[in-house]
């Protein structure tokens, strides 16, 4: 019995093998066929064809970038906390307002007074598009770590732990309800 092993065409991108017309790059024969395992190419190509490091000091800027954007994200997580607790805590002057026309003209209810954002308030808005921007920096950062590259992989972890240990520590809460990819 004979077996033919037939191989899947690389995908071409335009004639360029993927690479534009730099067939002098060092990455010009490796293809576009994106790693399934985790490996330590230098040369990648992260998030769009634009972005491809073809030197270990492009590819040390991106770790570098990448690094960055996992600390902003968890400052991002968190100023959205801060807002939203500024926005729904009682001052002093407040709650006598509060409690003026929640619970009659002596002031006195009990229990604790809630205050809500509605859903045309300016606070509400703010968070609707910190929320898009906080998804879209989520999905990016997923992205990234699926290029399977070690360098980046751990650029992004490195950073997010660190975005932790700067901002996380101030969390009123461990359960995070802001997170997109868990």
């Amino acid at each position: 019995m004979e077996h033919v092993h037939e191989t899947m065409p690389m995908h071409d991108h335009g004639g360029h093998g993927g690479h534009g017309d730099d067939c002098d790059s060092p990455c010009a024969d490796m293809g576009h066929s994106h790693a399934m395992v985790f490996h330590a190419n230098v040369c990648q190509e992260i998030l769009f064809s634009g972005w491809l490091t073809t030197t270990a000091l492009q590819l040390f800027g991106s770790c570098v970038a990448i690094f960055v954007g996992g600390v902003l994200y968890e400052a991002l997580k968190y100023y959205r906390e801060v807002l939203h607790i500024r926005a729904t805590t009682v001052t002093a002057d407040s709650r006598v307002n509060i409690a003026k026309n929640e619970c009659g003209s002596t002031g006195n209810c009990n229990g604790p007074t809630v205050v809500k954002y509605s859903i045309w308030s300016c606070g509400h808005a703010v968070q609707t598009a910190l929320h898009v921007v906080q998804a879209t920096a989520s999905y990016v950062l997923m992205l990234v770590f699926m290029t399977y590259n070690v360098y980046l992989c751990l650029a992004l972890v490195a950073g997010l732990g660190l975005g932790y240990f700067i901002f996380g520590w101030r969390k009123t809460s461990l359960n995070d309800a802001n997170e997109h990819c868990q």
